[in-house]
Order: structure tokens, then C-alpha cells, then sequence
């Protein structure tokens, strides 16, 4: 082998072996999963949630049980689920993406996603009809009067689901709801790089179960949180505290104010969240500490985790971590106070908070 070949083979080879493989995407724990999380759920998850987001995000008005949909939700729906292929259409989309349904077509349609029956659908004047064929605005439209729906091409959203639980007849699911930068391929939150990644908002969906529907399920409801305030949260940095023995990951949104060994402080730039991490010499025990945080909070609901020497409490406003390290005899507190407005965005970052948390003391015990 000459020499130019033996320096291209080491090069090659170096590359291998320094290569770091993208991270995956941090994401919340998973809770309750009564049913599979299959494609069709996901789809049309990502179609009610889509649908809510074009009609004004971030503030998308949500869908109560037993509501009848507006208009806009139901032609967003549809134009999003036809654009994204979730829904059949055999008609032809211009290059302005303008498409017209019969009223029977988007009924049709329409029973395919919503489990509300009483909605009914205008018929097109023939002046409408014209109307549609001669629009050139960019926008889907649908058989409804005045109406037409939102974009149809904006920002394809993706739902990471963490929790569905199911009552026999309804399924409550949980999702945060994400982007992938520079893709328009469909991929799941676990399979796109922590670096491609932007986390958007919340999400809380309805389903109603209908094995004879396409989907398997069709739509009681939707709520969608405002949208996170930082959009991105792949921008984390490593906090370590060597004397007190612990490090932890926190979003770069929070910035350190108080430096005590013992006693940290981040806050947000308004000044409105606070994160602190106390480390105090103590032999409570982790029940004790439990029995005594009920006491003080009565209504609060305690997660106990005593496989992980740790327990958590979640209410409005406020998130709370407890651990406990026999050997260095210390208890390890973190408390998250931040607006109740924004509790989906917060409970986020303190679930990855909970998960990246590490007592060198317990590490290596």
C-alpha cells in the first residue's frame, strides 16, 4: 500500500473513532400506557393537535367533550390531514394547494375524525364554487360559506405521547408537541438528535375508541398549551457543586444567583421562575422527609421513588425533588417555583432536571 493510501486509511479511521453519535432527544418519563401507542393513534393525535395549532397558535382554542367543533377546527382538520396524506383524496391540488369537497366528501371525512355528530356542513352556492376555483391565496379550501381553512402548508407538528389511559370507551392522552429542524421526514421524537429538535408545547387529547373507524378512534377533545417561552430546549448546560457532591443538567434559560455551596439559586431572566438545590447535613430519612412535606402540604400528592432513594411532588406552580445520600449524610432538595400559566412548559424541564440529577454518593454506592 503506498503512503497517500496508508494516510487516507488512518484519517478514515481517525474519524471513526472520535465520531460522537447525536444524542437523543430528552423527553418526559413515560407514565400510564393502558393501550399500544400505535400508528393510527399517533396520527391522529397529530391531526387534532395540528388542527388546533393552525387556527392560532400559540394560543390554539381548545375542544371540550360534547362540544360541537367550529368551523375552523373542522377545515383545518381536514386540510391538514388531506395534506398530510392521513386522510383519502382523489381530486387533484393545485399549485396554490387549493382543493374543494362536496358536502358529502367532507362529511365523509369529517366522521372519519370527530366523534361529535351534530356538526353539518353548508352546501357551496355556485358563486362559492367559482369562488374557490379562482382563489389564489395559498389556502385549502372547504365547503363552507365564507370560510376557508388556515394554511395548509405551514409547520408539520409532531406528539411525543408519555401517557394514555383508558377507561374502556375513552382514551386520555398526554403528548408534548415538537418540530425537527431541517427535515420533513416523519420521525418520532426518539429518533431524531437532541440538536434537531425543538420541543413547542403541550398537549392534552380525548379519544373516543371506534374499531370501525380508520383511525380506531375519533376525536371528543384537544387542549393545547401556549407555546414554550424558550421554543428550543436543547440549549442545557452541566451545573457540578464538587463540595456538596451532585451534578445536574439545567436548561440555559435559568441563570445562577446565589452561590452558597449549600444553597444555589438560578432564576429566569424575568425573574419570574426559580430553581434552588439545597445540600444540608441531615439524617431525616427519606420517609421522614415524605411524612413531614405531607404534613406541611396536606393536598399534595407525593410520588415516592424508593427504588431511586428519592421522592417528588408536583402542584401548580411548583415542582419539588427530595433525595437522600446515607453516606455523606445530607438531604438533597430541589424546588422549582414558576407561573402556573406556563405549569406544561416547567413540569418539562423538571422532569429532565429529576432525570439528570446525580448524588456522587449514591452513583457510587
Amino acid at each position: 500500500m503506498n503512503v497517500k493510501k496508508m494516510l487516507s486509511l488512518l484519517l478514515a479511521l481517525c474519524m471513526l473513532l472520535t465520531a460522537v453519535p447525536a444524542l437523543a432527544a430528552p423527553t418526559r418519563d413515560e407514565r400510564a400506557m393502558d393501550v399500544t401507542v400505535d400508528e393510527k393513534l399517533t396520527s391522529l393525535t397529530e391531526l387534532i393537535v395540528n388542527a388546533a395549532i393552525l387556527q392560532g397558535a400559540p394560543a390554539a382554542p381548545s375542544l371540550e367533550k360534547d362540544e360541537t367543533p367550529s368551523d375552523l377546527m373542522v377545515f383545518s382538520a381536514l386540510a391538514w390531514g388531506i395534506k398530510a396524506g392521513l386522510l383519502p383524496y382523489d381530486g387533484e391540488i393545485s399549485e396554490q394547494d387549493i382543493v374543494a369537497l362536496t358536502a358529502e366528501q367532507a362529511r365523509d371525512m369529517y366522521d372519519q375524525v370527530f366523534t361529535n355528530t351534530t356538526y353539518a356542513f353548508p352546501e357551496l352556492t355556485e358563486e362559492q364554487a367559482e369562488a374557490v376555483k379562482a382563489a389564489n391565496d395559498n389556502r385549502v379550501w372547504y365547503a363552507a360559506g365564507e370560510l376557508n381553512a388556515a394554511p395548509a402548508s405551514q409547520c408539520s407538528y409532531g406528539a411525543h405521547i408519555y401517557s394514555v389511559e383508558f377507561d374502556g370507551t375513552d382514551a386520555e392522552i398526554q403528548c408534548d408537541i415538537f418540530t425537527a429542524k431541517e427535515t420533513e421526514v416523519r420521525l418520532s421524537a426518539d429518533e431524531i438528535p437532541e440538536d434537531a429538535l425543538v420541543w413547542q408545547c403541550n398537549a392534552r387529547v380525548s379519544l373516543r375508541s371506534a374499531p370501525d373507524a380508520p383511525f380506531g378512534y375519533t376525536v371528543n377533545a384537544v387542549s393545547v398549551s401556549p407555546f414554550y417561552q424558550a421554543g428550543d430546549l436543547t440549549q442545557w448546560k452541566e451545573f457540578e457543586n464538587q463540595e456538596m457532591e451532585y451534578s445536574v443538567n439545567l436548561p440555559a434559560i435559568l441563570n445562577e444567583t446565589d452561590k452558597t455551596a449549600a444553597f444555589r439559586v438560578w432564576q429566569t431572566a424575568d425573574g419570574k421562575a426559580t430553581l434552588t438545590i439545597s445540600a444540608v447535613e441531615e439524617k431525616t430519612s427519606l420517609a421522614d422527609a415524605a411524612a413531614d412535606y405531607q404534613t406541611a402540604y396536606p393536598d399534595a400528592k407525593i410520588i415516592q421513588e424508593p427504588e431511586f432513594d428519592r421522592f417528588s411532588v408536583t402542584r401548580e406552580g411548583s415542582y419539588v425533588l427530595v433525595t437522600t445520600s446515607a453516606e455523606a449524610q445530607r438531604l438533597y432538595m430541589v424546588t422549582f417555583n414558576f407561573p402556573a400559566e406556563y405549569q406544561a412548559e416547567y413540569e418539562f424541564y423538571a422532569e429532565i432536571i429529576r432525570n439528570s440529577l446525580s448524588v456522587w454518593s449514591l452513583s457510587n454506592g
